[in-house]
């Protein structure tokens, strides 16, 4: 039987998120290392000590996220001779966690991917500047269906909002102009919404007002001599779909920046494979495991975020 690998995103992060797979594990150090290296930045200071105020900024979470997702797969193959090329049918990663799970499969080398997220954050943290106008907002209790009828309902040519991430049946984020995002929070109180929960982000990401970032990273993805296809199929946000080929992924990687994460169909696209026998969350954290528990009953989903759990999952 086959495993999928899932990876996770912005949100994930906490100060002290890479220690286990720092101390004591030459694999691991390397790998953080190679980022620094990358990025011209102490991420593994930052990871270690913080501040989380520090920590949480996008340009700096999306580098320690994806760091701390490489260095867990590093150890978990050459500390403990796990063969993930050889287990996994599928990998897929939530927004950010995409670019974990594309260098994971080959597409890019550390450096970068490195490069490229640290960008992605910056970009995405400027898109927008004055943060304050604009919101994203997770909405507890319905899905798509329902959101997607009140954002078409709310937003003007001048005013935006718009589905983000489709996460389950259960959780969706809105995202664009703080006031619409509000109004439709507001109107979703009389349809089912048991709990709206604003997040702490930079601006409006997954929408159109994400367009001029997109542009840019157009221009940053141009300037990477080294892409290549995938050893394993990565399902990818925007179409729930699994690519192998690079220039496919390249437009993939453009469309994520304004498009929707479309996280419940790539979940129902692994649960519906009679092959996958179990979903693997890689470090940090167990958002996405929790959120599938919640949706499948009896789904068979493990995280891998302690040298434990990964001794155990290796053997």
């Amino acid at each position: 039987m086959a495993k999928a690998f899932i990876f996770p995103g912005q949100g994930s992060q906490k100060v002290g998120m890479a220690s286990v797979f720092i101390n004591g594990f030459q694999a691991g150090m390397r790998v953080i290392e190679e980022i620094e290296d990358a990025i011209s930045f102490n991420i593994s200071k930052l990871m270690s000590e913080g501040p989380i105020e520090e920590l949480t900024k996008t340009e700096n979470a999306q580098p320690a996220i994806f760091a701390t997702g490489m260095a867990c797969v590093a150890i978990l193959e050459r500390e403990y001779g796990y063969e993930l090329s050889k287990t996994a049918k599928y990998l897929a990663g939530h927004s950010l966690g995409e670019y974990t799970a594309l260098c994971t499969a080959g597409a890019f080398s550390i450096t970068d991917a490195a490069r490229l997220v640290r960008i992605r954050g910056e970009l995405m943290t400027s898109a927008c500047p004055d943060c304050e106008n604009y919101s994203m907002v997770a909405l507890l209790g319905v899905g798509a269906e329902v959101i997607e009828e009140l954002v078409e309902r709310y937003q003007s040519g001048r005013h935006i909002c718009v589905i983000a991430n489709d996460n389950s049946a259960s959780q969706v984020v809105i995202s664009g102009h703080k006031r619409v995002v509000m109004a439709v929070c507001e109107a979703a109180k009389h349809r089912g919404v048991v709990k709206a929960i604003e997040l702490n982000t930079s601006g409006p990401f997954h929408s159109p007002l994400m367009s001029q970032a997109a542009i840019e990273f157009d221009k940053v993805l141009l300037s990477i001599d080294n892409y290549y296809d995938c050893k394993i199929p990565v399902v990818m946000n925007s179409t729930a779909f699994p690519l192998i080929q690079k220039d496919d992924i390249y437009n993939h990687l453009i469309m994520q920046m304004t498009g929707r994460v479309r996280w419940r169909q790539t979940i129902e696209f692994l649960m519906n494979d009679d092959e996958i026998d179990e979903l693997v969350e890689i470090a940090p954290g167990r958002t996405l495991s929790t959120m599938i528990k919640r949706s499948y009953d009896g789904a068979r989903v493990r995280n891998l975020e302690t040298v434990a759990q990964i001794q155990e999952f290796a053997q």
